[in-house]
């Protein structure tokens, strides 16, 4: 079940990314017609509002500030680096007491 939500989350972040891209909606004058057609949609085009990544010109238009996007993906790139060295930490101590309790 979390796999299939897990994909469609997925889906719905790259059809409202795609959206952007696809049409070069970058700045005010490119911003494009947009109309959520599932929550998951609606959910990350708020979330990218909020951020300040995605702004409204007018009612049911948007565009995407490419570097804020650009950031944004850094940073949660840089997160998830942290996470991952800091579970490589926590493997690699739990081996080394599992190794000193096995040498005693």
């Amino acid at each position: 079940m979390a796999t299939a939500a897990g994909a469609i989350i997925a889906r719905a972040r790259r059809e409202v990314e795609d959206l952007f891209f696809d049409n070069n909606a970058f700045s005010p004058d490119r911003a494009v017609e947009f109309e959520p057609q599932m929550g998951a949609q609606r959910r990350y085009l708020d979330e990218m509002i909020a951020e300040g990544i995605v702004h409204q010109p007018s009612d049911g238009r948007y565009w995407l500030d490419l570097a804020a996007y650009k950031a944004a993906r850094r940073q949660r790139f840089v997160w998830k680096i942290r996470i991952l060295a800091l579970a490589a930490i926590v493997v690699l101590v739990i081996l080394a007491v599992q190794a000193l309790q096995h040498a005693r």
